[in-house]
């Protein structure tokens, strides 16, 4: 075992606690904090007496292993721009651990990211959670599945209009979207009708076999099992959808699209988060009675289309004060994500709150991927994903001194690597 000693303990869910402990367990979980303890002589002892603690920032929707850096044909996997409906392609076996994205991103403090196909389709594909830190993909996944990218406006009429082929209107967005749920539905049917008839197949064949052994029926009629559909990799890949395992992860900026996809998720009685939300700030109160999660964001990158142009620094802080559950996404690498706190920095300027901030970066992430119970805070039990600061979060000047992910130094400033 290990205890940080800290000059300030940051949990976000709790109250700071001054010249505090971290005390982390070898499966590098957290096993206690508080402020005075005597440690055995086993526990290694940390000297961060000088910096803050913090919990990992949780990047909630970004590219970063997929669309790498120094970016070519060879390392832009993000969008398979061949037809609009791919449900079926997995962002997982598209990552890669050796981007520098990533080990640019822990050195900013990101300790987890869900990583997203990009937004040229319809239905662009499976999400995975990550953690930043680690060489082999499959020992750094938290969650397999974390959601179904959708996209509704601009980017799949503005890509597949171009080739003159659906959709080119967001009314062609929604038809598609919907014949692939209706589609689903009755793959669900189907299989739903399969397993009646097994099941009363397997009844009669047991009572055929009674009746047969007994030799009470002489013209009795032997059962036929009955036909197995075929699987279909597309409607798979949409089942847990309408389970309500995962929810539809809905790339949308305008107002009208937000409500558009919300109108979907209902008319399917599907979950859903939206992400981007750039005019969420418009319709705050339908955001509140609906209960739909957002992910805001990027707000740093220049307003390069119609339905970006009225993204502002306020709309965190007003989603926030309405009761939205809101987080922050850098969309990397339309911004990269190694700057997070920077851009909780600007939202606290335009009016977030100072624990609205540490939310949007930690918890509020953490809640929307539904991992709320094992990151996003410093608590016991929870994954050591532990940041060490040299001042405060919310002071542009403060840097990321050493970062621990799963108990383990993933990072340290000190070691003179060069990533900013």
């Amino acid at each position: 075992m290990k205890a940080i000693l800290c000059k300030k303990i940051i949990p976000v869910t709790h109250k700071p606690i001054d010249n505090g402990f971290i005390l982390i367990d070898d499966d590098g979980k957290i096993k206690d904090i508080g402020t005075t303890s005597n440690f055995s002589p086993d526990v290694e002892i940390i000297d961060a007496r000088e910096w803050i603690a913090f919990p990992g920032i949780i990047d909630p929707h970004c590219h970063a292993s997929i669309f790498e850096e120094e970016v070519g044909l060879g390392l832009g996997d993000g969008n398979e721009s061949t037809n609009p409906i791919t449900p079926h392609v997995r962002v997982l076996d598209a990552i890669n651990p050796d981007d520098r994205g990533l080990r640019r991103a822990i050195a900013g403090g990101i300790t987890t990211l869900c990583v997203a196909p990009g937004s040229s389709n319809v239905v662009g594909g499976q999400m995975t959670t990550i953690k930043a830190y680690g060489k082999i993909v499959d020992e750094m996944i938290v969650q397999e599945n974390a959601g179904m990218k959708c996209a509704f406006g601009e980017n799949p009429k503005r890509l597949y209009g171009s080739q003159n082929v659906t959709p080119s209107t967001r009314m062609g967005n929604l038809g598609l979207f919907r014949q692939l749920m209706i589609e689903t539905q009755n793959y669900l049917e189907k299989w739903a009708a399969y397993r009646k008839k097994l099941k009363d197949y397997k009844t009669d064949l047991k009572s055929y076999q009674q009746k047969m052994k007994e030799g009470k029926e002489e013209n009795v009629q032997k059962p036929k099992e009955p036909t197995k559909p075929e699987i279909n990799i597309k409607y798979e890949a949409m089942l847990p959808i309408f389970k309500r395992q995962v929810p539809l992860r809905a790339h949308a900026h305008q107002a009208n699209d937000i409500i558009t996809a919300v109108r979907l998720a209902k008319e399917f009685n599907v979950r859903i988060c939206i992400d981007h939300c750039s005019e969420g700030h418009y319709i705050t109160d339908f955001l509140v009675k609906e209960q739909v999660p957002a992910i805001v964001g990027p707000t740093m990158s220049f307003k390069s289309k119609i339905e970006t142009r009225k993204k502002t620094w306020k709309t965190l802080g007003i989603l926030y004060k309405a009761g939205v559950l809101v987080a922050l996404t850098s969309d990397h690498p339309v911004t990269h994500c190694q700057y997070q706190f920077i851009y909780a920095i600007l939202a606290h300027r335009e009016g977030l709150s100072r624990q609205g901030a540490y939310e949007v970066l930690s918890i509020n992430g953490a809640k929307i991927l539904g991992l709320e119970q094992r990151i996003g805070s410093l608590e016991a039990g929870k994954d050591a994903d532990i940041l060490l600061l040299n001042g405060d979060p919310l002071d542009a000047r403060t840097k990321v001194m050493r970062v621990y992910i799963n108990g383990q130094k993933a990072f340290d400033l000190e070691d003179g690597e060069e990533l900013f």
